[in-house]
């Protein structure tokens, strides 16, 4: 949630306190804070900025998502929930940058590894339908329209979905 910035912010500001109370022989109230510098440190290392980065690609911020999401330098690290959501944000993104190669296996290393929710999951595959259609493997999309109706479905992504599968169909008639 913090970007690395203030992240290191208040790692600073965490072992300055500990210093002043450990010159104020305070080690209780220092304890805490070198705890808190370590926990800051913990989080930088296992949730990076996916979170910020998530919710920019949510409002459509692409660039500042680009940009929270390239900050990650080791996303193998991450914790489990977060490693999805970050290839799940790093397929959003090359997918506008019609980069469908990446964008396939990003989106598809945040399906295998698992998402939260039903409506992710449901974006997710509905972005690897579009990607099957654009590269005319037409019964993998298919399959994957398939799947998408199983989950619950909010009006918009039933109203994507539904326009999806009548360009497959379009797309199959026009072979």
């Amino acid at each position: 949630m913090f970007t690395p910035i203030i992240r290191i912010i208040l790692v600073i500001i965490s072992l300055l306190m500990a210093v002043f109370f450990y010159s104020k022989e305070d080690f209780g109230n220092m304890s805490i804070l070198l705890l808190a510098a370590g926990l800051f440190i913990y989080g930088y290392f296992k949730y990076g900025t996916v979170y910020a980065a998530f919710q920019h690609m949510k409002k459509n911020n692409l660039k500042k998502a680009e940009e929270l999401i390239s900050k990650i330098k080791n996303p193998k690290i991450l914790s489990k929930g977060q490693k999805s959501y970050y290839h799940f944000t790093a397929g959003i993104i090359a997918l506008e940058k019609q980069e469908f190669e990446k964008s396939h296996s990003e989106l598809t290393k945040a399906l295998n590894i698992g998402l939260r929710t039903d409506n992710d999951t449901s974006i997710v595959l509905l972005n690897l339908a579009s990607i099957e259609l654009v590269r005319k493997n037409f019964n993998q999309a298919k399959a994957l329209i398939e799947k998408i109706r199983t989950f619950n479905l909010k009006p918009i992504i039933e109203s994507e979905t539904n326009r999806i599968e009548n360009e497959i169909n379009i797309a199959q008639q026009n072979l």
